[in-house]
C-alpha cells in the first residue's frame, strides 16, 4: 500500500501568492495513482475568517483527489481561545468544514493497516466535541492492526514530556491523555503538519513525521523549530508491520517565504481603543 500525504495548501480565492505551488502539488499527484492521498490540515488560507473558502478548497479536492481524506488545521476551523481568541473553534466553523469537506475525524482500515485521522484543533479546547472525540479514538485505538494516526499540530517539537510550546503543538494536557492511549496501543506512525517544516524522528518505538507545507515556507516570522524548511510531499511505503517514509519534491515548486506578504493575509486586529 502506498500513501502520499500533503499538507498546508492554503487555497484561497483572494490571495494567490502561493497559486502555483498548489498547482504543481496537484499536477504531480495526478501522475501518481497512490492508493490514498491523506491532507493534514490548513486546506484554506484562512477560512477560520472567511468560510467561504472552503467551498474553493472543496472544488480543488474534487478537481485534484477525488479521494483524498482531510483533518481540519487552525485555519481551517479556528483554534483555542488561548492561541487565537478571535478565531475559536465553534459549532459553525466545524459545521461549514463537515458541510464542504467532510467528517473532521476518520478512521479506515486498508492492507492491513488502520489509518486514524483526528481534529487535533479540538484539542485542549473545552468543546464537548473534544470529549467525544477522545472517547471515540480510544474505542478506535482497541484493535491489532498496525496504526498511523494524522493530524494537523504534532504532538510535541523535541520530547513528549517537553512544556507548552505555544502556537506550534498540542498543549501538554491534552497530548498527556493522547499519549496514553497511544502508548498501550499498536501505534507505529503519527503524522501532522501545520509547521511547513519537513522532519522525521522516532520516540518510544513510534515514527513522528512532519509533513512540509504545498504552499510556502515561514522565514524569520518563526522560530527554529528544527527540520528543514522546503515545499514537498510524503510518500508512505506500507509492509506487513512496517512503514517507511519517504520525502518527494514535486517539480516546479519554489520555497516562497509568507514573511513578505504576512501582513496582506493575515493582518493583525487593530488595539482596541
Amino acid at each position: 500500500m502506498r500513501i502520499i500525504q500533503i499538507s498546508d495548501t492554503h487555497i484561497s480565492p483572494a490571495h494567490a501568492h502561493f497559486a502555483a505551488n498548489t498547482a504543481a502539488t496537484a499536477a504531480w499527484l495526478a501522475t501518481q495513482h497512490a492508493d490514498l492521498v491523506v491532507h493534514t490540515g490548513d486546506l484554506c488560507m484562512d477560512a477560520a475568517r472567511t468560510p467561504g473558502e472552503l467551498a474553493t478548497a472543496a472544488a480543488w479536492v474534487r478537481a485534484v483527489a477525488p479521494g483524498l481524506l482531510c483533518v481540519p488545521g487552525n485555519h481551517d476551523v479556528g483554534d483555542s481561545v488561548v492561541i487565537n481568541p478571535s478565531q475559536v473553534i465553534d459549532d459553525a466553523r466545524l459545521a461549514a468544514w463537515r458541510s464542504d469537506i467532510g467528517p473532521d475525524r476518520w478512521r479506515i482500515d486498508a492492507g492491513g493497516w488502520r489509518l486514524i485521522g483526528l481534529n487535533a484543533m479540538l484539542l485542549g479546547t473545552g468543546h464537548a466535541d473534544e470529549a467525544r472525540q477522545l472517547d471515540w479514538f480510544a474505542a478506535e485505538l482497541a484493535c491489532k492492526l498496525p496504526t498511523v494516526l494524522f493530524l494537523h499540530k504534532p504532538l510535541f517539537i523535541d520530547h513528549p514530556a517537553e512544556p507548552a510550546r505555544g502556537y506550534w503543538t498540542v498543549t501538554p494536557e491534552p497530548r498527556a491523555r493522547l499519549l496514553a492511549l497511544i502508548e498501550a496501543a499498536p501505534v507505529k506512525l503519527i503524522a501532522s503538519g501545520h509547521l511547513h517544516i519537513h522532519r522525521q524522528t522516532r520516540h518510544g518505538g513510534i515514527d513522528y513525521v512532519w509533513g512540509p507545507a504545498a504552499s510556502f515556507v515561514c522565514g524569520a516570522s518563526q522560530e527554529d523549530l528544527g527540520g528543514i524548511r522546503r515545499l514537498g510531499a510524503i510518500e508512505y511505503s506500507f509492509g506487513v508491520e512496517h512503514v517507511a517514509s519517504r520525502f518527494v519534491r514535486p517539480d516546479g515548486l519554489d520555497d516562497l517565504q509568507i514573511d513578505p506578504v504576512q501582513h496582506i493575509i493575515y493582518p493583525r486586529p487593530e488595539p482596541a481603543r
